[in-house]
């Protein structure tokens, strides 16, 4: 067995993620690579890659949002130990619309 290794996802003969040339295999892993002297190219088989847009953001202004977000939340935490706090959270805003229905109130 020699040949190049190939994807059988790119090949004239795999139908239906079975192999035209193989006939004792019931099925063939599509995307799996492997030596193939008879795989033949089937351009409308090959799918174009896509470049996704990122965004880098910088060290120093990752290192910037962390440590005032930690600021923040150790404001809460003292404010809420020393009795005087809201019910907004400081990152994720106003906590009072969600309601516990658990373990309380008459059930008619």
């Amino acid at each position: 067995m020699s040949g190049i290794k190939v994807t059988c996802a790119t090949c004239v003969n795999e139908f239906g993620r079975k192999c035209g040339v193989k006939k004792n295999k019931p099925s063939v892993s599509v995307n799996k690579r492997r030596r193939c002297d008879k795989y033949i190219l089937e351009p409308t088989k090959v799918k174009e890659k896509q470049i996704l847009k990122t965004i880098r953001v910088p060290y120093k202004e990752k290192e910037a949002l962390r440590r005032e977000y930690k600021e923040q939340l150790k404001r809460y935490k003292e404010a809420v130990k020393q009795g005087g706090g809201t019910t907004q959270h400081p990152v994720t805003g106003d906590l009072s619309r969600f309601v516990s229905t658990a373990g309380g109130g008459d059930r008619g």
